[in-house]
This record gives C-alpha cells, structure tokens and sequence, in this order.
C-alpha cells in the first residue's frame, strides 16, 4: 500500500514539472511580445537614417572651439619659453636623414663591421691658459689656440694692465690663424650660395692705450700691423682661383702687408656688464691702412655699433636691439682694396640664418631684435629676427635687399665680461647652427 502511494506521489511530481515548464511557452506564443530593452543581448541599436551633409550645423556638430583670452595669456610665456626648444626638434628632424647616410641604425653598438683604419672623433682640439693678475691687480693674460682635423690652426693671446683699477691702461693683442680652405661665396649681396674655397693664412698684433677705469666708459687709441698670405687651397673644390679672375676678385692670389693706426670708443649706461636689462651703448671705431709691400693700397676702415636694452615688466625679460654699420673707402691714388679686406658676415658681424663669410663688399648693415628671458641664473632663453645686408656704397643699402633671419637659443654669463651662446636660425638659404663662447652680445 505505501509502495503505490510513493509510486503515485513520484508521477505527479513529474508531471507538475512537465507543466512547469510547457506552459509558459505555450502562454507566451499566445501573448504579443514586448520589445528588447537596452542591456538584454537581443538588445539592437535602431537605425536612424541621416539626412542632410556631415558638416551641416546642428546637433551633431559642435561649434567651433575658440581660445579664451586669458588662456591665451596665461599659455603664451610656456609656448614662448619653449619655442627653442621646438626649433631644436625640428632641425634634428631635418638633419635626421643626413645622421642617417653617415651613422646607420645598423652600425650602431658595433652590429656592423668596424671600418679599417685610425678614426678620430673630436673636429677641433682647443686649448686656453690665463694668468689671472700676472703684473698685479687689473692685469690679466691669455693665451687660445686650436686646431682642426682639416688643418686650420689659430693662436690668440690677449694681455692688459690697468683694467679697471685705473684711470688710464694698455694692453696687446696679436693673432694667428692658418685655413687652407675658407670658403668664398663671391662678392656683393645677391652673390650666389655656391661656394669656392682658397687658402689664408693671417697675422695680426697690435697694442692700444686706454683712458677709462671702467669698460663701459673708455676710450683707446691703437697701433696695430696686418699681414695676409693668400692662394690655392688644398683639399677642396672648386678653388676661388679657378672659378674668379683678378678683375672680379681684386688681390685674388696676392697677399698685402699693412700698419694702421686708429681709435675705438664705449659709451655705455647699462645696469649690468655682461646681462643688462636697461640701458644703451655705443661703440665707435675708426683705422687707417697704410701699405708696407709697395701694393699701393690706402685705405680707411670704419665700424659703429648701437645696442639697447629695455626690460619687459621684470629685470628677468629683455628686449634688445642692435645695430651695426661698417664701411671702407679707398683713399686718392689707391688700387682696390684687397677682396679678403672687406667687411665681411663673420665674427661678431655674422648674419644669424647664413654661414660665416657667406656676404662682403664695401659696406655692412646688420639690424637684430632679440626677446631674452632668465630661465635659471646664469642661462637665459631668446628669440631673434634679424636683417642683414652688403652693398659697395651706403646708399645703395635697402631694407627691400636686405637678407632675413629667425631664431632662437641660449645664452649663459661664463665670466665677469664674456657669455656663451648656442643659436640655431634659420635664413632664405636654410638652417644654421652657431655655438660661440667668449661673445660680449
């Protein structure tokens, strides 16, 4: 009896879960079904036909995002501030593939076959001692010299007394400098960028008497020979000589001999020597050249410089500007001056975005703008535009020839009167990079 029950109990078990389980299907296939809701996987996003152009304003496009005013002033000094540095970027993007052609990624880290032979890295090889107060307070030596791998070699030596102990003082320079392939672009100011090369060999000395305790207030009278060997290069193509005659180029292959006399100036009025965020100064120079080898040269030099410093609501930001005006004029009975003697883009005259000596001819204007600004003591940042021309007579100088160049870099006080500075510009003719140490500027 209790067997049948259990038995009985066990079939309507089962079919209660038979109908569990069929009549909610059936209930279901006979109800309407309601729609998928967002998060269940049959879930499928509607389809909405887009009328009309992608650009079109409305809903879907955003409206332009205009800069605010003050996030424009408040992003403006990070911007400026970095600029160097994206101009640093973009000239190792440019250079890349020249680093590329010479260092391969393949031969880095000795994954390449070693070349054969003795292989020097360093391209010059310089060396500077100094005797600091050798003849007692206000004196001082110096002796530079260094040398290249591709033969130029130059020797400096500087010495003064009096120097800013008394009212008057004296001092001697003399120089020395062998290059056996200087380039030579021509000259006049639409010369073309293609250059030859000839030798120089240069010596100079001269002695000077100043009156002035202070460097920004003296004046100098000065005493001075020049001797200059020029000729055939070696090493290089093409040479000057092959490419210009003795009408185009006077003292093409002739070298010249001089002794010269003049006087030089500083007015100045500036806060500091060497990093001055006020003020002006003016530097006037004036030599007289007289022939010691019979070449019948006469002639006279002249060179004037102006700066000016004004500060941009703080010491730590200046803005500077300077001028330069050089000239010479061949004085009666005179043959053309020698062409290596004329004023030349170089040196403390070199056109920031062009190669040192690219510009020469009878006269020189040089215009520079400059934005610096301290980024930690000693070193400061800056920006510069600048124009620069040549021309064979002062009236024949124009802002509409002139030759422009924008950049930028750095700038470090490494002394009581002397700075260092690494300057990448950029001219008409492609990208420059300077480094300068012992620049006054």
């Amino acid at each position: 009896m209790l067997h049948h029950r259990h038995r009985v109990l066990c079939r309507a078990a089962l079919a209660g879960a038979f109908l569990a389980s069929v009549l909610p299907a059936v209930c279901w296939a006979g109800t309407t079904r309601a729609e998928p809701r967002f998060g269940d996987s049959t879930w499928v996003a509607p389809s909405i036909e887009i009328r009309g152009a992608p650009d079109t304003p409305g809903p879907r496009v955003a409206e332009r995002d205009h800069e605010r005013l003050w996030e424009t002033v408040l992003r403006a000094p990070f911007r400026i501030a970095f600029y160097p540095l994206r101009l640093i970027a973009r000239g190792i993007e440019a250079t890349g593939p020249l680093a590329e052609r010479f260092f391969p990624p393949g031969n880095l880290f000795g994954r390449a076959k070693a070349k054969h032979g003795l292989q020097l890295s360093p391209e010059i090889l310089g060396l500077t001692v100094t005797a600091p107060q050798p003849l007692g307070p206000g004196s001082r030596a110096a002796l530079t010299g260094a040398w290249t791998l591709s033969d130029s070699r130059k020797v400096r030596f500087r010495g003064f007394v009096g120097d800013g102990v008394s009212i008057v003082g004296a001092g001697v320079e003399s120089f020395f400098e062998h290059k056996p392939n200087r380039p030579f672009y021509g000259i006049g100011n639409s010369s073309p960028p293609d250059k030859s090369y000839f030798f120089r060999s240069t010596k100079l000395a001269s002695v000077y008497v100043f009156a002035g305790k202070s460097h920004l207030r003296r004046v100098r009278v000065m005493l001075g020979a020049s001797d200059v060997d020029v000729g055939r290069g070696y090493g290089a193509s093409p040479q000057a000589i092959d490419v210009y005659t003795p009408a185009e180029v006077p003292f093409l292959s002739r070298d010249s001999r001089f002794w010269w006399y003049g006087s030089s100036a500083d007015f100045a009025a500036l806060d500091d020597s060497l990093a001055p965020s006020r003020g002006l100064l003016f530097r006037p120079e004036v030599r007289r050249y007289q022939d010691m080898d019979d070449s019948d040269v006469r002639y006279d030099q002249w060179r004037l410089e102006a700066r000016g410093y004004l500060p941009v609501f703080a010491k730590r930001r200046v803005l500077v500007g300077r001028v330069v005006v050089e000239g010479v004029d061949d004085r009666a009975g005179s043959v053309p001056i020698p062409f290596y003697r004329l004023p030349e883009s170089t040196d403390d005259d070199r056109f920031a975005g062009y190669p040192s000596g690219r510009f020469r001819d009878q006269r020189l204007a040089l215009g520079r703008l400059e934005y610096r600004w301290e980024i930690e003591r000693p070193v400061s940042a800056f920006l510069l535009s600048e124009l620069g021309e040549v021309a064979p007579t002062t009236g024949q100088l124009s802002l509409r020839s002139a030759h422009p160049s924008l950049g930028g870099g750095l700038r470090a006080k490494i002394g009581e009167s002397e700075a260092a500075r690494i300057e990448i510009a950029r001219g008409h003719e492609g990208l420059t990079i300077r480094t300068d140490l012992g620049v006054h500027f």
